[in-house]
């Protein structure tokens, strides 16, 4: 297959219409419990995703963050910038979607969708509102181009990452069960939203503006924690982190480093670019934590 055959493949595969009829059909695998037939869909693009879905449904938010709507414009830009480059194995990579040509098959134990009114509105009756559906007629989103926005907060600077833009429908629920967040310059300075991500094990979010870390108090799960390079000095939050194993504080405002001694599971601290005494340092490797400062 020569570049501009699997290009043109890819670039009817991802229309705004056929994202529409697989997002929809996974929607509605999840809304009536098909979780094994959720679990085949992982398995036919394993080869180039790896997204595993539990008995229980789990792993299914990053399922449908895959084939959301509101991402054809994202890929359309990919596969542009590919060709350009002449980069046949890029193109590959985005060829999971043409495993999935014949997802209605999949789900042929369910209601007949032909009558599917792609309306800019689509009712969940799970956990999560809102999910935007947009006619091929519609202009498509483009990324802004103006000035960027002072600041954000972590669930916009989600969006942004994962759409280019925040006028996006995005449910909390989406972040429940991914575990593993990168979202280092990202002009945060408000961590509400991280609290829905009650799943995740490791999260980069240096090169901020955060001060407040409050909302990452509840995330239990997490074993690896990037602040460095933000304004934080109050770090109390940290000290529910249970299973916290490493934690980058560097560059910060932090004068007070007892909440980690709260951490029997901690292994490693960077506290580089505090106001911080050898007297606190001492108590870090006293219970041999590594420290770098």
């Amino acid at each position: 297959m020569i570049i501009t055959d699997l290009q043109q493949q890819l670039e009817e595969a991802y229309t705004v219409r056929n994202l529409n009829r697989i997002s929809l059909t996974l929607i509605n695998l999840y809304k009536n419990q098909q979780y094994s037939m959720l679990q085949k869909i992982g398995e036919i693009i394993s080869d180039f995703v790896d997204i595993e879905i539990s008995a229980e449904g789990k792993g299914f938010s990053k399922l449908i963050m895959l084939y959301h709507p509101d991402r054809s414009n994202y890929y359309l830009n990919e596969i542009k910038t590919l060709v350009d480059a002449n980069n046949f194995d890029g193109l590959l990579d985005l060829s999971h979607i043409l495993k999935l040509e014949r997802i209605d098959e999949i789900s042929n134990t369910l209601n007949s969708y032909e009558d599917i009114d792609y309306s800019p509105v689509y009712d969940w009756d799970i956990t999560t509102d809102g999910f935007t559906i947009i006619h091929d007629s519609d202009k498509q989103q483009t990324r802004a181009t103006s000035k960027k926005p002072i600041a954000y907060d972590f669930y916009d600077a989600i969006k942004i990452r994962h759409y280019g833009h925040v006028d996006v429908e995005f449910p909390s629920y989406y972040l429940e069960d991914i575990d593993e967040f990168e979202l280092s310059s990202s002009d945060i300075t408000d961590l509400d939203g991280v609290q829905f991500c009650i799943h995740a094990k490791s999260i980069d979010l240096s090169d901020n503006r955060i001060v407040d870390l409050s909302p990452i108090s509840g995330l239990e799960r997490l074993e690896e924690l990037n602040l460095a390079d933000n304004l934080i000095g109050d770090i109390d939050a940290l000290g529910n982190l249970i299973k916290l194993k490493s934690v980058n504080l560097s560059n910060n405002r932090i004068d007070d480093i007892s909440p980690l001694l709260e951490l029997e599971h901690l292994e490693y601290v960077d506290l580089t670019g505090n106001p911080l005494l050898s007297e606190q340092i001492k108590m870090l490797t006293d219970v041999e934590i590594k420290v770098d400062y």
